[in-house]
């Protein structure tokens, strides 16, 4: 809460018929979970855990519990699209060497306003070689690929790379998704078709101080493999607009936590 209905109902509208939804109720305080118990979709089920987990093995056990053929993971504070889930199946089945499908995706506050109408993606083909895909995240500094909300995996592919990358927080999507390229190629659409919301009180923002040092351990130790190797050119242009993009977004973090700071202090009276 506040975003998991909004979350749960975008989920619910899907274009495409055929889906079930299995939501992890990770040891919630919130009203989550009595929440949920009022919800009687038969397409909903719910797993409700007792004991707080960390992200990345939260992520897993949904990965886990999914049946599907192909399986999405949308985080409680994040939008999907009507379209998403049949247009990214649609480009799967035509692309059968593809293991993964991403979407652009806009990007919201914490009160929904659209920050940024069209964001991802940038210089990736619509048909992209998993290893090049990486190596072209590397050399942006950031996760062209999106969150999780904007991709959608084969399930034989993201379960046989599970768990989710845990050991730099961060970096636990990008992570993931590099170990799934590396049996496959990426298939890009070119449309908006998720909502990404960045707030103060988010995931994301609590590791914002930490993203430029973790996305640079994270490819070092990719690199190291073998995947997705770079130039010394290609290295130093990774780390530059590594600095940026994580200087961007300190930047706006720190914004929008001082807009919720000044919405919550009460007013002060006039003289």
């Amino acid at each position: 809460m506040p975003y998991l209905d909004q979350a749960l109902n975008s989920a619910l509208a899907q274009e495409y018929e055929n889906f079930e939804v299995v939501v992890i109720d990770n040891a919630s305080t919130d009203g989550s979970t009595q929440w949920l118990r009022t919800i009687e979709d038969p397409r909903v089920r719910v797993i409700h855990r007792t004991e707080l987990q960390p992200a990345g093995e939260n992520w897993s056990e949904a990965v886990n519990e999914a049946n599907g053929t192909y399986i999405k993971l949308l985080c409680a504070d994040d939008l999907i699209d009507p379209c998403i889930i049949r247009d990214q199946v649609t480009a799967l089945e035509l692309n059968p060497l593809a293991v993964m499908a991403a979407s652009k995706r806009r990007v919201i506050n914490a009160k929904g306003k659209v920050v940024k109408s069209k964001h991802g993606l940038s210089g990736l083909s619509a048909n992209e070689n998993g290893e090049e895909a990486i190596k072209k995240c590397f050399l942006t500094g950031t996760n062209l690929l999106g969150e999780p909300a904007s991709v959608l995996f084969r399930s034989e592919a993201i379960k046989s790379a599970m768990p989710w990358h845990s050991r730099w927080p961060y970096v636990t999507d990008i992570g993931t998704y590099a170990e799934v390229l590396k049996n496959g190629e990426l298939v890009s659409i070119d449309q908006v078709q998720a909502s990404f919301r960045i707030a103060a009180t988010s995931w994301s923002a609590s590791l914002v101080k930490q993203q430029e040092e973790q996305f640079a351990q994270w490819q070092a130790s990719v690199i190291q493999t073998g995947f997705a190797p770079l130039t010394s050119w290609e290295l130093r242009r990774s780390k530059g607009n590594l600095k940026l993009r994580s200087f961007v977004r300190r930047q706006y973090f720190a914004r929008e936590a001082r807009r919720a700071n000044s919405q919550n202090s009460p007013e002060r009276e006039n003289p």
